[in-house]
């Protein structure tokens, strides 16, 4: 037993620090998928083999099925399913629904199997150790370029003449990923008595928040604005010296000033015309949408169609907005699900926050709820919920806040 914990708990961190550091595919193959199907495989065993397991399986599933996150989750994953049947592209709506399906396995497998309280400690430690390497590679980057695709190098006419991705592929993605972390580091940095892992914690958050100004992404930099406000209003109104600190800091870089006057442009921004397509599928599809994924592939027929909506000539393009993503895609059922979802994690993670006695998950998960809120907002200009290096982690961060009520609940009764 204690062997098949060990192998499941180790796939689980391996699987953390290389999903945002492995390409997403390597000739093809997505190498994540491949660890994550190992922790699959190796979870199916253990219910095979263990009656402990099983019968954590059996009681998990009856929770699963009558809590109301899951079920959102699962009903969206329904609507998926369903729009395969009625998708111009079945196969890439295919894709997305089996995407999204191993965001509810890693989430009912942490929940349900991971019992004990070491195990979510560990991947709380490996997430914030990839969230260190990560933002510590990405300073490399930026003076050395290593690593640094041409495209994220600028000619004079731009005001970041460079912008860091670091192992993520793109700048927004890594400063959405980022996004999940700094609150939580920030709120841990506060409320830490011991003053080495107080300094450690410090120098996290600051390489992070280096990182974030690096990446060059106005809606990262606009994310933090906000969430710097929600902090300073709900949790601690004295950390307003901290951020300020942090934004003069900022301010020294003229590329950083330069980028600000950027923002100026955000409503002239053609990639405007991306959302007019997406509202252009709602009123061809109002109820059922286009199906799972098929804005993408949609995209250039709607263009040839309203050709004042071009962006950049593009023949293929994601809507670059979660919201009318869902819509477009997946109508009325998927929107209501998806807000389910959306409104339910929030829910979950306060209702963690005010039940929980440990300082540093309480710590944690405060700042976790402010990452999770200006995540949603981001939301509105991307479509980072389903970039898997980025909601993966959003969904581990849940999963293990769940774990802890619903194995503390059981031992309790």
């Amino acid at each position: 037993m204690i062997k098949k914990k060990s192998m499941l708990s180790c796939l689980i961190y391996l699987y953390i620090i290389l999903m945002p550091i492995l390409p997403s595919k390597f000739k093809g193959i997505p190498l994540g998928d491949i660890i994550l199907f190992l922790i699959g495989l190796v979870y199916l065993f253990t219910i095979l083999i263990y009656s402990e397991s099983r019968e954590r399986f059996i009681k998990g599933i009856q929770d699963f099925f009558t809590d109301y996150l899951s079920i959102f989750m699962v009903l969206l994953f329904i609507v998926m399913c369903i729009s395969v049947s009625y998708a111009s592209y079945k196969t890439m709506a295919l894709k997305e629904s089996l995407r999204f399906v191993t965001y509810i396995i890693i989430y009912f497998i942490i929940k349900y199997e991971i019992t004990e309280k070491y195990i979510l400690d560990n991947i709380i430690k490996t997430y914030l150790l990839v969230v260190a390497a990560i933002s510590s590679f990405g300073i490399i980057q930026y003076f050395t370029k290593i690593g640094l695709s041409k495209e994220f190098i600028y000619d004079k006419g731009y005001a970041f003449k460079v912008r860091i991705p670091s192992t993520l592929e793109n700048p927004n993605s890594l400063g959405a990923f980022l996004i999940l972390a700094i609150f939580p580091l920030i709120m841990i940095t506060l409320y830490e008595k011991n003053k080495s892992k107080k300094m450690l914690y410090g120098i996290i958050s600051m390489v992070v928040f280096i990182n974030i100004v690096l990446s060059g992404s106005r809606n990262t930099w606009g994310g933090f604005l906000i969430g710097a406000f929600i902090f300073i209003i709900i949790y601690n109104w004295k950390a307003i010296f901290l951020f300020l600190l942090g934004g003069a800091s900022a301010l020294m870089i003229p590329s950083v000033r330069n980028r600000i006057g950027d923002f100026k442009l955000v409503f002239k921004d053609p990639r405007v015309n991306l959302w007019k397509i997406a509202l252009e599928m709602i009123k061809d599809h109002p109820i059922v949408g286009v199906g799972n994924g098929n804005y993408y592939s949609l995209y250039g027929a709607y263009v040839k169609k309203h050709p004042e909506l071009d962006y950049n000539h593009h023949v293929n393009f994601p809507v670059h907005n979660s919201y009318l993503k869902i819509q477009s895609e997946l109508g009325i059922a998927g929107s209501v699900s998806f807000v389910g979802i959306l409104v339910s994690v929030l829910v979950k993670i306060k209702t963690f926050i005010n039940i929980t006695k440990n300082g540093f998950y309480k710590a944690f998960y405060k700042g976790l709820l402010i990452s999770i809120i200006v995540f949603y907002i981001m939301n509105i200009s991307d479509n980072l919920f389903f970039v898997p290096k980025i909601s993966m982690y959003f969904w581990i961060l849940v999963a293990i806040s769940q774990s802890m009520l619903y194995n503390n609940s059981r031992d309790f009764i």
